[in-house]
């Protein structure tokens, strides 16, 4: 995978979202909205496709229980549509419900010279004409490519199916495109609106694979050139798509209660858990190996971009994270002889610190985890700009409420560490309803220097998206990005920011009001009155 990257997802018809939506991603792409608005159903969108290609039967196009669990893909799309009925005369075709359209667009670097070099002396003047690429006629060595693949899905007869699959590439006046019909899991293929009946296309779960028998097709037969066109521009993205999609990581907004000992693991795990269930197993086999992250931005006087990128073993680099949070007892691995280990927080195990940190060591760990160069880089320290040159590839984190249970101020710092990790090679994707943690984004910028670089980074590489719901049920999103004073622009999210402003507002108000007006006079209240009783009455002494 050479330098892959989501760039923007659309859906239609999915959940909440009947009409065609697309949003566009950056380095750190924050989702606000208010509670079912929509907002988990864009990062559910990826780990439908995530969880299907996990799948270890090929053979799978759309895995309905995982992560994203459905019944049925109805339960899926809009409005959960009735099954469609058989239409007159044709009462053996299964019924069929139009499903939800899912457009994924990324981009990558191909090794163009390598493709071209396996084509067996392609005329590659034939190869241009007939595929409409034009820059296959005199191709350069490197080319970077960005593809769209559009998933049109189908419930059919109560399975959920691939309609269509529609691929992509190139400038809109000179865009390529492949579209593959699907019947019971084959294809039939058409080439800028040309059929291709002589090409077959077999699928790796929702990937399409393509084939063809040379020996009928001549050296400048167009169904050829076609055929090595595809292996040239849309093969390689492809492979790359799978790669993104299948190594996104995820962690969701629960944990599960860590117990007082864990089980030794007897390999290391390639995840923490889509609820952090094995972080502890990952840090307990990985401790000593060397992970790369970049120091986040400290507020101290003039706000400077991070430019260390440090070396360190996975548990220093833990510690050396939860520090700069705020979160000063450090974590050790304690082995039990023959039995396990324990996650120790100064002199107390993971399960008596608080659901505090039993929340934030997962999000620590997959922000090291991630790392493009982990286990496997240098073990010194250097610039971000070198480490971004050794770097060959991006990895996808998706977060739900990482500030679940955590102090504000920890909540708050937490902001500098997804900063830290969207420049370095991590590209996230975080929905949350911290205020805290989106006005330290706000605070950073508008600390930074006007014109620096950090400013400049910030406003650039940081998109908010505003999902809102309207009577009917229908989401629509708003993207606005950071205005060098703090702000979003012309666009705020709806009932965000302005609670914790009206509160204070309100507060400060009705302490002028009392200050205004005398206080009342104080009456004093027999005991007996107030619990609604009588005073008996008094016995003379005798």
């Amino acid at each position: 995978m050479s330098n892959a990257k989501l760039l923007a997802v659309s859906v239609e018809r999915f959940k909440s979202f009947e009409h065609n939506t697309r949003v566009e991603f950056a380095p750190l792409t924050i989702i606000l909205g208010r509670n079912n608005s929509g907002k988990s159903t864009l990062i559910q969108s990826l780990l439908l496709l995530k969880q299907t290609l996990r799948d270890v039967n090929p053979g799978v196009m759309l895995r309905l229980d995982g992560t994203v669990d459905a019944f049925n893909l109805r339960e899926l799309t809009f409005g959960w549509p009735p099954t469609d009925a058989p239409r007159p005369g044709f009462e053996d075709y299964p019924p069929r419900t139009r499903g939800p359209t899912i457009t994924v667009e990324w981009e990558c670097e191909v090794d163009v010279k390598s493709a071209i070099g396996q084509l067996r002396g392609a005329d590659l003047d034939n190869l241009a004409r007939y595929s409409g690429i034009t820059w296959l006629a005199s191709p350069p060595g490197h080319n970077v490519l960005r593809t769209a693949m559009t998933i049109k899905t189908a419930d059919i007869a109560g399975t959920a199916s691939i309609a269509s699959i529609t691929l992509t590439t190139g400038e809109r006046e000179r865009r390529t495109t492949i579209e593959i019909v699907v019947d019971d899991g084959s294809g039939s293929l058409l080439w800028n609106d040309e059929y291709a009946g002589d090409i077959d296309v077999e699928f790796d779960h929702f990937i399409p694979r393509l084939h063809i028998d040379r020996s009928k097709l001549g050296k400048r037969d167009r169904q050829r050139a076609w055929y090595n066109a595809y292996l040239v521009v849309f093969a390689p993205p492809l492979q790359s798509l799978k790669e993104l999609l299948t190594e996104m990581h995820y962690l969701g907004s629960t944990r599960q209660p860590p117990p007082s000992l864990f089980k030794a693991a007897t390999t290391a795990p390639n995840e923490v858990g889509v609820s952090g269930e094995l972080a502890a197993q990952l840090l307990h086999r990985r401790q000593r190996d060397v992970v790369h992250f970049l120091q986040p931005p400290i507020i101290s006087g003039q706000l400077d971009p991070p430019d260390r990128v440090f070396a360190r073993p996975f548990v220093q680099a833990v510690n050396m994270v939860m520090e700069s949070l705020s979160v000063q007892a450090p974590v050790r691995v304690e082995d039990v002889q023959e039995v396990g280990f324990r996650l120790m927080f100064g002199n107390a195990s993971l399960t008596h610190v608080g659901r505090g940190l039993g929340y934030l060591l997962p999000l620590i760990e997959l922000g090291l985890f991630a790392d493009p160069q982990k286990f496997t880089g240098p073990a010194q320290d250097t610039s971000l700009a070198e480490y971004q040159k050794a770097c060959r590839s991006f990895t996808h984190i998706a977060l739900e409420e990482p500030e679940a249970h955590l102090h504000p101020k920890v909540a708050s710092r937490l902001a500098h560490w997804l900063v830290s990790l969207a420049m370095s090679n991590r590209r996230l994707l975080v929905e949350t309803h911290s205020d805290h943690l989106v006005r330290r984004l706000r605070g950073l910028v508008a600390r930074a220097g006007r014109g620096s670089e950090l400013e400049a980074w910030l406003l650039t590489n940081v998109v908010v998206l505003s999902v809102e719901q309207d009577e009917a049920g229908r989401s629509t999103v708003t993207t606005s990005r950071l205005t060098a004073e703090g702000g979003f622009g012309e666009v705020w999210p709806a009932d965000f920011m302005d609670e914790a402003t009206d509160e204070e507002s309100a507060i400060y108000y009705a302490k002028l009001d009392k200050a205004e007006s005398p206080e009342p006079p104080v009456r004093r209240v027999d005991p007996i009155e107030m619990i609604g009783g009588e005073e008996p009455e008094s016995e003379e002494a005798p």
